[in-house]
């Protein structure tokens, strides 16, 4: 039935929360134990320049191979285990293989992960997520695609009007509505509505 899409930084894992502690240790920040930026770009806590440097420090930091998963794994793959699973995630190419790890090793199954988004790294070619999609989609089965950023959503759906789009929830994101892109609130809805599916 579906040939299933996620984003993977801030919807399968806790990008927000590792980056946080990350670059709350690296620049001496104070912050609330649960503080969470409501910027996509964490104006809210750093300049431009300190989001460059600490987004460099973050690559090359052990802490961006052991992101903790926002959704259970094993929930997870009971309810996407029946279609072919694709990871899509908006980091340098070099980094994908760290990225793959950190995903099987909290229990993530999937059939393959890519590099694609609308951030561009110097010398990587750039694709869209709806490109990577374009080049995986099997025929017959209906596109499902989760991210957590309005402009990705919309990139999939001008390519594929009739895939069902998840926006999951952020505080950067709550100002986007569109009536052709579901909201999420949190993981349950995707997971309940995806098995009700399933059995319908």
């Amino acid at each position: 039935m579906y040939c299933c899409f996620f984003d993977v930084d801030g919807v399968l894992l806790d990008f927000e929360g590792g980056f946080t502690n990350t670059v709350k240790d690296y620049f001496k920040l104070e912050l609330p134990k649960d503080f969470v930026s409501k910027s996509f770009w964490f104006e809210d806590i750093l300049t431009k320049e300190q989001v460059m440097e600490g987004w460099d420090y973050f690559l090359h930091s052990t802490e961006f191979e052991k992101l903790k998963p926002i959704v259970d794994p094993e929930q997870f793959n009971n309810v996407f285990g029946a279609y072919p699973v694709h990871f899509i995630t908006n980091i340098p190419l070099d980094c994908l293989e760290r990225r793959e790890k950190n995903l099987r090793n909290v229990g993530f199954k999937f059939n393959s992960a890519h590099c694609a988004g609308f951030i561009e790294y110097d010398g990587y070619s750039k694709k869209t997520k709806a490109e990577i999609i374009q080049e995986l989609h099997q025929e017959g089965k209906k596109v499902m695609f989760v991210d957590d950023h309005p402009d990705n959503c919309l990139n999939v759906w001008e390519n594929f009007p009739k895939a069902e789009i998840w926006l999951m929830t952020r505080p950067f994101n709550y100002d986007f509505i569109h009536p052709k892109i579901r909201r999420a609130r949190n993981w349950n809805e995707v997971l309940e509505h995806t098995s009700k599916a399933a059995n319908s």
